[in-house]
């Protein structure tokens, strides 16, 4: 029971398994569909703030802490974490993303990983959208809005940090520079996907975000230039504090708050090198950053499986033209878009490591699976109707994208690293 146990966490398969429940239980009849739903987004009015939560849709600007949010929002925090510090971790002596040049190339990849999908879906909306009965603009409090696909255009732009690290995790193993690569690009095409949710979707930069922020540094300074530099405290717990003081002031912020860690990590004390992803040999040391990793590690995996069942329930039968949009632009988008941004920065650049084109083939279609992000993005581009739950399966379905990975794995005979 102990080595399943193992291999379920070693592979995020928490994930999957809370994915396939959400799915199956939202597909079990209206009754089942409805129960899901209600128990996801049940709140308490007391609770009810203008900062942090789901917006309640009455026009009055405030926020329910549902148990969606609580996962999504919180809990997801501490995933967020922890790839923030491999990232972080690949830019040390060893790791694949040292040089700065070749730190360079994952970055400029990401554009690709952007502009691919934005490209595909226009493309794909503006050209057959009529044909299906969706129009590309339309008048808000018109019929035509409903069925706009134009708003849609932000959904596919980001990659799917969970799911899209697991199978790059699975096809590459943990010691490949791919699955650090894969995690920065990943990291900074949702940044860029939250940028376009401020500016596009949001209520714009106030007071709120400048005392926000404000905050947020003031934190990092503690933490790094009080509590490492000054203390030299190895002792996780008061990190993982100022880490909630930047989670709360993300949310003050407006600024998405599952990203409310990272901050705190960049100023934690380090390892001098870095192992690998997930490495066995990063469990024994006693810095307080592998401490905290060890100390979440399960946690985090658990929590995964929660964020699965939590974001994958959508109906079947809420198909149409948008989700076709979603899902090609996210997995035809994203391979080309990151293959032939992140090829032309390769050959200027370099890739990072021992990485090989072929490799970066394989990556680029990792990187398809739009998730969380996508599905978010869904919810607050369309009003409420059947376009906007077609777009949210359409996100849902970007996990072919997997298969896809799978697939050029093999034909291109990726070497896994364990």
């Amino acid at each position: 029971m102990k080595k399943i146990w193992k291999f379920l966490l070693d592979n995020s398969l928490l994930l999957v398994i809370g994915a396939v429940i959400a799915l199956v239980w939202a597909n079990c009849g209206e009754s089942a569909n409805h129960l899901y739903h209600e128990i996801l987004h049940k709140h308490f009015e007391f609770m009810n703030n203008p900062w942090f939560g789901t917006d309640i849709g009455d026009g009055s600007g405030l926020k329910r802490f549902d148990l969606h949010f609580f996962i999504n929002d919180f809990l997801m925090a501490f995933f967020f974490m922890a790839a923030g510090k491999e990232v972080f971790e690949a830019t040390f002596p060893g790791g694949a993303l040292h040089n700065p040049k070749q730190a360079a190339t994952p970055l400029i990849a990401t554009a690709g990983g952007v502009l691919g999908p934005i490209g595909v879906y226009c493309l794909l909306a503006f050209a057959l959208g009529p044909v299906f009965g969706y129009t590309w603009h339309g008048v808000e409090g018109t019929p035509e809005y409903a069925n706009a696909l134009f708003h849609g255009w932000a959904v596919p732009t980001a990659t799917d940090i969970a799911f899209s690290a697991m199978i790059a995790r699975i096809i590459f193993g943990g010691r490949h520079p791919a699955v650090p690569f894969l995690l920065l690009l990943a990291i900074a095409d949702d940044a860029v996907g939250l940028v376009i949710i401020a500016l596009f979707f949001g209520s714009g930069f106030g007071l709120n975000t400048l005392f926000g922020l404000g905050v947020t540094a003031a934190a990092m300074a503690f933490a790094y230039f009080v509590l490492n530099k000054r203390l030299h405290c190895n002792n996780w717990v008061p990190y993982f504090l100022l880490m909630l003081v930047t989670w709360l002031s993300f949310g003050y912020a407006g600024i998405h708050c599952s990203l409310g860690f990272i901050p705190i990590v960049v100023c934690m004390p380090h390892a001098d090198r870095d192992d690998g992803v997930h490495s066995d040999d990063e469990r024994g040391k006693t810095d307080a950053l592998n401490k905290i990793q060890t100390a979440f590690y399960v946690p985090t995996e658990i929590i995964l499986g929660l964020f699965g069942w939590a974001s994958a329930g959508v109906a079947f039968t809420t198909i149409g033209f948008p989700t076709a949009c979603v899902a090609l632009a996210l997995i035809v988008g994203k391979l080309i878009g990151i293959f032939a941004f992140g090829g032309v920065s390769g050959k200027l650049l370099g890739l990072p490591g021992d990485m090989s084109y072929k490799d970066l083939l394989v990556l680029a279609s990792c990187a398809g699976i739009g998730f969380t992000v996508a599905l978010f993005v869904a919810g607050v581009a369309f009003p409420d109707g059947d376009t906007k739950d077609a777009a949210k399966l359409g996100a849902l379905l970007s996990l072919g994208s997997m298969f896809v990975a799978f697939a050029l794995s093999k034909i291109c005979g990726t070497e896994r690293r364990a």
